[in-house]
């Protein structure tokens, strides 16, 4: 499987001045200029120079994991997706990546139960 970055291109994020603002905890005002970079948003705050922000720290990167998740076809896809996931779990924020542990909890329990359906299904045969 494709590492994360190369299966969500954060070039198609929907990113507004208000959003980097509310994650900086800062005056939109204070932001001078801001440019969404290959692996990282680079914001310029006013009095503090450039600022890096990792996209995995956003929303939209989260939302992106979540639909991957919801769309593994089998627990191997899955399996490997959630690897992925756990390797860049240090740049993910705490509640981000524990809402995405949920949904591969429930993406597996629902995978786990239509394989032993389909396994009763094809015993009856």
């Amino acid at each position: 499987m494709q590492p994360l970055r190369h299966r969500i291109n954060p070039q198609t994020f929907v990113i507004t001045l208000q959003q980097i603002a509310k994650y900086l905890k800062i005056n939109p005002k204070r932001i001078l200029n801001w440019e969404k970079w290959y692996n990282v948003l680079w914001v310029h705050i006013e009095g503090l120079g450039g600022y890096f922000i990792s996209y995995r720290q956003l929303e939209q990167w989260i939302a992106a994991c979540r639909t991957l998740i919801r769309f593994c076809p089998n627990m191997e896809t899955l399996n490997t997706l959630w690897l992925l996931i756990q390797q860049e779990s240090p740049r993910y924020t705490k509640e981000g990546f524990s809402r995405l542990a949920a949904i591969w909890q429930q993406r597996q329990t629902y995978l786990r139960d239509r394989y032993v359906t389909m396994r009763k299904s094809w015993h009856t045969r």
